[in-house]
């Protein structure tokens, strides 16, 4: 009988971790590496609210708790990472087992022992199981001409594969990757399996953004950052900005943290393409996600300058309410499911105008019909920008302005 360990690469990613542990629990150990990379700590350490450097009192007092209840250990290790490429080495080289397994902290397998017992005894040294990538609504989100259901190496067998070796095997970002051989694989999957990347509370979906924003600089040679998470960060640093509010600003600045990725196509995940237990598992753990969604009527806070994204059901027409004088535009862009590819960039029911402080302002969106798709909602986004001493004064006062979003039926009455 093969040994079996867990690798959980880990930073912040608490929305699902407790559920990821539970369903992995029969394994014989399980490695936590827990940590950020250096390039991302002078940005997100006012978003966390700690010294990166030293190991999360939640994550460590988490995994102690799972360890007990659960009845598996759980080594907890934390460190600070020049990237991508040394932190899974690292974490590959913490586990002693025969079989290593990479799971991310959103990933929740339907795996059993038999099933890894079987790759043990075969030939093959990778295995993968059946990933469904999912966002909000239970929808599956995907490049176009990708399929619901894509494979995902994640299973090694440790002594014919290395630490440095196994990343030619995984998802990755930013890290060159060699090519790697069909005949490593096991021909049939290991088990099914979610993938919430893009499903996240407010604070998960700030972490994602501020690292993703962190990453994608650091990947092209730039040691700061530019954008609306740099001015974001600027603005709430001026002030005395609780987590909460600084949490709901960065997670509503960009249309991937809040779950609807550029570029990608959204899909129905439906039998029999999308096993009915795996559609099950998802569904289960984002209820919490998915409640309200999407939005008829949505208050919020906002930063002058910084965009903010919003799922909002579809309608005749939106009123928009700022607490905040200036300039100020709304585009809309269909969410379609079944369609083409969503597409930021692309041309959009849009309007500016000079707001008002708490003044209504009405766009008329008409009767749309879905163009190649079914319309189950608008992403729309939203910026307001003023005056530097303006933007100045509110920051000071540790106020970031409100806002308000409401669906308008038809007929004219609100939502």
């Amino acid at each position: 009988m093969a040994s079996v360990s867990v690798v959980i690469q880990f930073f912040e990613d608490f929305d699902f971790i407790e559920r990821v542990v539970e369903r992995l629990a029969w394994v014989d150990e399980i490695v936590v590496n827990d940590g950020p990379f250096q390039f991302t700590r002078e940005l997100l350490e006012p978003l966390v609210g700690r010294d990166l450097e030293q190991p999360s009192p939640r994550a460590a007092g988490l995994f102690a708790l799972l360890s007990r209840r659960l009845g598996v250990p759980i080594h907890y290790h934390h460190g600070v990472f020049a990237g991508e490429r040394e932190k899974r080495i690292h974490g590959y080289g913490l586990a002693k087992g025969d079989v290593v397994l990479s799971v991310d902290a959103d990933e929740l397998l339907l795996l059993e022992r038999d099933s890894v017992e079987h790759f043990w005894a075969s030939a093959a040294v990778v295995a993968s199981f059946d990933c469904v990538n999912f966002t909000y609504l239970n929808l599956v989100c995907g490049k176009a001409g990708s399929p619901l259901v894509a494979r995902k190496p994640f299973a090694f067998k440790r002594e014919a594969i290395t630490a440095e070796h196994h990343l030619n095997y995984l998802w990755l970002v930013g890290v060159e990757q060699a090519a790697v051989a069909s005949e490593d694989f096991l021909p049939e999957a290991l088990c099914g399996g979610a993938h919430l990347t893009t499903v996240r509370s407010a604070y998960g979906a700030s972490i994602k953004f501020g690292f993703y924003n962190c990453l994608y600089f650091h990947l092209h040679g730039e040691r700061g950052l530019e954008g609306s998470f740099q001015a974001a960060r600027q603005f709430l640093a001026q002030g005395n900005f609780d987590g909460a509010a600084q949490a709901e600003v960065y997670g509503r600045a960009m249309a991937d943290a809040i779950g609807f990725p550029n570029e990608q196509r959204f899909r129905r995940a439906e039998a029999p393409e999308v096993p009915e237990a795996i559609r099950h598992v998802a569904e289960e753990a984002c209820a919490a996600f998915n409640h309200s969604l999407p939005h008829r009527c949505l208050n919020g806070r906002l930063v002058p300058g910084v965009p903010l994204y919003a799922l909002m059901a579809a309608g005749s027409s939106l009123r928009v309410s700022l607490a905040i004088a200036g300039e100020a535009r709304l585009r809309v862009l269909p969410l379609l499911i079944d369609g083409p590819p969503l597409d930021l960039g692309q041309p959009a029911v849009e309007q500016r105008w000079a707001a008002e402080a708490l003044m209504p302002h009405d766009l008329q969106l008409g009767d749309r019909g879905a163009d190649g798709g079914e319309r189950i909602g608008d992403l729309v986004e939203l910026l307001v920008w003023s005056g530097e001493d303006a933007t100045a004064a509110w920051a000071g006062a540790s106020l970031a302005p409100s806002f308000s979003l409401q669906v308008v039926d038809p007929g004219g009455a609100g939502a």
